[in-house]
C-alpha cells in the first residue's frame, strides 16, 4: 500500500519535529530536503530503497490535505473514466469486468489515514477531516490524535510543556484550538453521532487517552483518561 505524507508548510514540519521526542525521527525539514534525498535514492545510492515500489512512500510538500484530496480524487476519477470508456468501446463488458471496473476506484484510495497532532494547529479542522475521510476505502480507518480542551490540558500542555519545562516553544499551542472526543466525532461522523453508528459514512470505533508516566516518560493508552492527549479511530462504512 502507498503511504502519502502531506504537509502544508515547513512550519508544520518543524512543529512535528518539536513533538517528536525519539531518536528515530526521520522527518525532513522541507520539501526541498526531501526531493534532494529522493533524487539520491533514485540514483541507486541508497540500496535500501531504490524504487518507488520498495519505498512505497510518497511525500507531497506544499499542499493542504484538502488540496491533495481534490487533486488525487480528480486525477484518478479521470483515469478511471478513460479506462471505462476504452473498455466499453472495444469489448462487450461482462459481469466480471463490470465488477472490476466498479472496484477500480477503491484501489486508488487508502486503507489507513492518520492525522496525528495536526488538527489543533489548523484553522479549519472539520474541512481537513472531511477531506481525509474522502480518501478512505470502504472499511478504511482514520486515526486522529489531538489534545482535549480541559483545565488539565491547559496546565499540562501549555503551562507545563511551554512555560515550566520548555519542551516546546511558548505559543506552540492555543487552548481554544484543542478538541474533545465528542467534537471530533461530530466532525468526522456527523453531529449527534453515537460511538458505533451514525447517519453518515463514518463510524467511531475506539477512543483512548494517551497518558505519560512522568517517572519514566513512557506512554500508554487509557480509555478512562482522555483529559489531555487522546486518539480516536473512525471507520468508513462498507
Amino acid at each position: 500500500s502507498l503511504v502519502a505524507g502531506v504537509d502544508a508548510s515547513p512550519k508544520v514540519v518543524e512543529v512535528a519535529k518539536i513533538h517528536s521526542f525519539h531518536d528515530n525521527n526521520n522527518l525532513t525539514s522541507s520539501s526541498a530536503e526531501w526531493n534532494e534525498s529522493k533524487n539520491t535514492n533514485d540514483t541507486g545510492n541508497n540500496k535500501n530503497s531504490n524504487t518507488p515500489e520498495e519505498r512505497k512512500i510518497m511525500y507531497i510538500g506544499g499542499k493542504t490535505v484538502e488540496e491533495f484530496a481534490s487533486h488525487w480524487l480528480s486525477k484518478h476519477e479521470q483515469e478511471h473514466n478513460q479506462t471505462t470508456t476504452t473498455t466499453t468501446t472495444t469489448t462487450t463488458t461482462s459481469p466480471t469486468s463490470s465488477r472490476l471496473n466498479n472496484n477500480t476506484s477503491q484501489f486508488e484510495l487508502f486503507d489507513v489515514i492518520t492525522t496525528l497532532e495536526v488538527i489543533e494547529h489548523v484553522p479549519n479542522p472539520s474541512s481537513l477531516l472531511h477531506a481525509a475521510t474522502s480518501l478512505l476505502k470502504p472499511g478504511g480507518i482514520l486515526f486522529v490524535s489531538t489534545i482535549n480542551r480541559t483545565a488539565k490540558s491547559y496546565g499540562v500542555a501549555i503551562v507545563g510543556a511551554e512555560y515550566v519545562t520548555g519542551m516546546v516553544p511558548v505559543g506552540t499551542h492555543d487552548w481554544n484550538q484543542f478538541w474533545s472526543p465528542e467534537e471530533v466525532r461530530g466532525m468526522v461522523c456527523g453531529s449527534g453521532a453515537g460511538a458505533g453508528d451514525s447517519g453518515g459514512t463514518m463510524k467511531q470505533i475506539a477512543v483512548n487517552g494517551m497518558v505519560v508516566n512522568p517517572l519514566n516518560m513512557e506512554w500508554s493508552l487509557d480509555a478512562s483518561d482522555v483529559d489531555v492527549n487522546w486518539i480516536g479511530a473512525y471507520q468508513k462504512k462498507e
